[in-house]
């Protein structure tokens, strides 16, 4: 839905004559109201029992929110931005999109951590997010010594630094990688989950960072060809709202599953109460005859003790069986996603 959103918006930016400032404008508002209203509703399903993966989100919303910022602040009327603000916007936006991206990879890392019960897997998931962490300082500090070296950029009207070949490749393969382990991370514990159905829906979840390379893929190809122009800007955009969003699918999915799980258990309570009521007829009296109770009187009076111990042996008793096949499933989304 965010990609074809983000489609929807890339078209209407080539088919008409807008101004690129307001293309780039457009992109940032749709796309990342979005993100921002999908983090505020994980916030609010996770608010009783928030972790690591939830503060992870978090950080990412609010830098989105600071490159929003960013984006807008490019006014012409009343008071236009000098230049050095100007560079300064730029670099603003520059590196909140590293600060949005990455931190939304550690929160399905942080997430696939808090749901493990293997302590040997989670110490090589948090040595990973170290790794991440660093990547992602990398990353940024190579923004800038491509870009200081050659200041002719800051001279232009709206400065944009033209991001070079290795920007490009470095981005690319770090994100392929990353999202390659996001996905190999949680195949080891989804396959301790029985239940398949629930298997295979957590397994269609935590893939969804494929949409996540796509998009670095597509923002590459833009750096390569079109270095230095709007479409390199608004690419990053979409990229920055789709990581986000998908860093929230995991939890958003899952919280919805339980509510309709819910609201289901609860329309099948009232079903099987109305069809109580409904087949309730109260007890009629009956005029009993007195030959027949004291007929009935000696007949119980009668049968000897052994008779009913005999009786109550040939009843089978069927021993009740507790089974632990959907145990693990159920702790599985319970710690996955916690009951509001």
């Amino acid at each position: 839905m965010p990609l074809r959103l983000a489609l929807y918006v890339r078209i209407f930016a080539q088919t008409m004559p807008v101004d690129p400032g307001v293309q780039v404008k457009i992109t940032s508002s749709v796309c990342s109201s979005v993100a921002v209203a999908s983090t505020i509703y994980r916030l609010i399903i996770r608010r009783r029992r928030l972790w690591f993966d939830d503060g992870w989100a978090l950080f990412s919303m609010i830098s989105l929110i600071v490159q929003v910022i960013a984006v807008f602040l490019d006014v012409p009327h009343p008071q236009p931005l000098s230049q050095k603000g100007k560079v300064t916007r730029y670099y603003l936006m520059a590196v909140t999109f590293y600060c949005v991206i990455w931190p939304a990879r550690l929160s399905i890392l942080f997430s696939m951590i808090r749901i493990n019960p293997f302590p040997k897997r989670r110490r090589l998931l948090i040595a990973i997010a170290g790794l991440f962490i660093f990547v992602w300082i990398i990353l940024t500090a190579q923004l800038f010594w491509v870009c200081e070296p050659n200041p002719r950029w800051k001279l232009r009207p709206s400065p944009q630094c033209p991001l070079n070949r290795q920007v490009a490749i470095c981005q690319l393969v770090s994100d392929v990688i990353a999202d390659a382990i996001l996905l190999i991370a949680p195949l080891q514990l989804l396959a301790v989950i029985r239940d398949k159905w629930l298997r295979y829906r957590l397994i269609i979840i935590f893939s969804t960072c494929i949409v996540t390379t796509i998009v670095s893929l597509v923002h590459a190809v833009y750096i390569l060809t079109e270095s230095g122009t709007p479409s390199v800007v608004i690419s990053a955009l979409v990229e920055d709202s789709i990581s986000l969003i998908v860093c929230n699918i995991p939890v958003v999915v899952a919280g919805v599953v339980h509510l309709g799980d819910v609201s289901i258990a609860r329309r099948e309570g009232r079903l099987s109460s109305f069809i109580k009521f409904a087949t309730f007829r109260p007890a009629t009296t009956t005029v009993v005859e007195s030959h027949e109770l004291s007929e009935d009187m000696s007949i119980a009076q009668s049968s000897s003790p052994r008779q009913a111990r005999n009786s109550t042996e040939d009843i089978p008793i069927q021993k009740p069986r507790h089974s632990n096949e959907s145990s693990v499933d159920a702790k599985q989304l319970r710690r996955l996603v916690d009951e509001p």
